[in-house]
């Protein structure tokens, strides 16, 4: 969480965590695949081993950003451990989203923390923080989203972990940069990736008010940047034989994610405008709708070498040859006549008979703009393996988003579910060598749960 506010106090009372998470769930909740003995189980675990196998992660984030990229390393093979505090990552208690109650499963929940162990300990106590530091000892990253003051008042910080564990990779997600004026300002990617970035003003038709995001749109593109710099961390350290600490903030990738716009004013002093879909400079590069209520968006970025079969598609060609429209030069000067003439014609027509039209005609690049359900339906995207059914430790099958690489020799995998609140802690620090009888005293005093 990148809110100063979300610190390891409790917020919820003890008896409404317990309502919320019945004790037998926590204990008895498995993940997929069970833990075998078998040389068979052991054979299958081998075969699916992920690129990053054998690399341990500890998490200590909240919310989507960086537990989503971690989620991706996770999928790769890594051993991560996520951290809570005893009440639970907010997340958890999600209720509803954009007026859609979330009931049995938490979705968001299993799609951005699976393959994980969960362990909840209170970073309030000393011996909360010697734990995380026990486990940075013999882990190879941490992680965390937590600001700057967080960092230093639970005494996490990467000089404090470096002189545990010189070669740990630290990687620390802010809202804003760990510098400036800003650098303790909480954000989520609501304001920091999508509307102080510049996204939010660039989109929508001029005059009108700048749409807001889809839910976690900035989390988990940035999720991808993310994994990607822990990933070259580590093989820095493979080189060199060196960690390091990485930088990263949600404001810094939303402003790389609009590029394209961002080094106009860089470079010539000037912005873009908004896209007038009324106006397009370039008529074929456009959203326009068809009769039974889709929407095409066609990216002819080379117009005069799609405009014959365009042309022909629509059943246009009598347009071909217009000397108002036959060059992109004419094009964009008469841009408001040819988009009216796209329009009615598109709208005349369902999206089934201009396919078939331009399946006649020849490439012209294009499609559909889906929603999400017919995305999840797409035999596009169920050929190239976007999802990946796993059961629930409810019983039910449900699918989650595969992460988006494909390995040829040491493919991801979806291994486990996402884990109950201190579903591990037990586990994980009895594997660290603390005695049971300790860990029964932290529990009393509240240090785990």
């Amino acid at each position: 969480c990148l809110n100063e506010n979300c610190l390891f106090r409790p917020y919820l009372r003890q008896t409404q965590i317990l309502k919320r998470m019945p004790r037998q769930a926590r204990i008895d909740a498995p993940g997929m695949l069970p833990i075998s003995s078998s040389e068979e189980s052991k054979r299958r675990e081998k075969s699916m081993a992920g690129p990053l196998e054998g690399i341990k992660i500890l998490e200590v984030a909240e919310y989507l950003a960086l537990p989503s990229a971690v989620c991706i390393l996770s999928d790769w093979g890594a051993e991560v451990i996520k951290v809570e505090k005893p009440q639970g990552d907010g997340l958890r208690f999600l209720e509803s989203v954009e007026g859609i109650a979330i009931k049995d499963i938490n979705v968001w929940w299993e799609q951005t923390n699976r393959n994980k162990k969960g362990i909840a300990v209170d970073l309030w106590h000393a011996e909360g923080r010697e734990i995380i530091y026990a486990l940075a000892k013999k882990s190879d990253v941490f992680v965390s989203n937590f600001t700057p003051p967080v960092i230093e008042r639970f005494k996490i910080d990467y000089e404090t972990l470096k002189a545990v564990n010189p070669e740990i990779i630290y990687a620390h997600l802010t809202g804003f940069g760990k510098k400036g004026p800003d650098r303790n300002k909480p954000g989520f990617d609501y304001v920091a990736f999508w509307a102080r970035s510049g996204i939010m003003s660039r989109l929508g038709p001029p005059g009108t008010q700048p749409p807001t995001q889809r839910p976690a749109l900035g989390d988990n593109l940035t999720s991808g940047f993310i994994a990607g710099a822990i990933s070259a961390a580590l093989y820095s350290r493979e080189r060199t034989g060196k960690g390091q600490a990485i930088d990263l903030s949600l404001y810094n990738y939303g402003v790389w994610g609009l590029g394209m716009d961002m080094v106009m004013p860089l470079i010539e002093g000037k912005e873009l405008p908004r896209t007038d879909p009324k106006a397009a400079a370039n008529p074929l590069w456009n959203t326009y709708r068809t009769k039974d209520g889709e929407w095409i968006q066609f990216v002819c970025l080379e117009s005069d070498r799609y405009w014959p079969q365009f042309c022909e598609g629509l059943g246009l060609g009598h347009l071909e040859k217009n000397p108002k429209f036959e060059s992109h030069q004419m094009r964009a000067r008469n841009n408001r006549e040819l988009i009216s003439i796209i329009e009615s014609t598109i709208l005349g027509k369902t999206y089934a008979e201009i396919e078939e039209g331009f399946k006649k005609a020849g490439e012209v690049i294009y499609d559909k703009v889906q929603t999400p359900l017919q995305v999840v339906n797409d035999p596009q995207a169920l050929a190239n393996d976007f999802f990946t059914e796993v059961e629930h430790p409810s019983g039910r099958k449900i699918k989650l988003i595969a992460s988006p690489a494909k390995f040829s020799r040491t493919p991801g995998s979806i291994r486990t579910t996402a884990p109950e609140l201190g579903q591990h802690t037990e586990e994980v620090l009895l594997e660290m060598g603390y005695s049971r009888k300790y860990l029964g005293d932290l529990k009393d005093k509240g240090v785990i749960f």
